[in-house]
């Protein structure tokens, strides 16, 4: 087990109750008064004290969102939130070997597939 301070676990715990970017942001893509794609990001600190963004869920409603950049679009967003706003410098996004065209739109943006590998099971 880890060693904690009582006093920085409940800092930690009133700072992410109070603070707005320490909870889910969602960024929403809209074309003509209608929601056409989501995107959403998660802040938080590790263990060790490490802050950490995860970009996450990207949806999109049409079919040709592809063609019409609505995922670039929407990633380009979290991604300037999070450098200007939460003023972190790394952000992690999950994306399945399978997604090819997520993968490519990764590429695209710049963003290289990282060394830190999760592995996940069920409990």
């Amino acid at each position: 087990y880890f060693f904690s301070y009582k006093e920085r676990f409940e800092s930690e715990m009133n700072k992410r109750v109070l603070d707005l970017k320490y909870r889910n942001s969602i960024i929403l893509a809209r074309e003509n008064g209608k929601i056409v794609g989501a995107g959403f990001v998660s802040t938080y600190i590790d263990i060790l004290g490490n802050e950490n963004c995860l970009i996450h869920q990207v949806m999109t409603k049409k079919e040709d969102s592809y063609k019409r950049s609505i995922e670039e679009r929407i990633i380009r967003e979290l991604m300037k939130y999070v450098k200007t706003t939460l003023k972190i410098n790394k952000a992690y996004t999950k994306c399945r070997d399978s997604d090819s065209a997520l993968r490519s739109l990764l590429l695209k943006l710049g963003i290289k597939k990282s060394k830190e590998v999760l592995y996940e099971t069920e409990l």
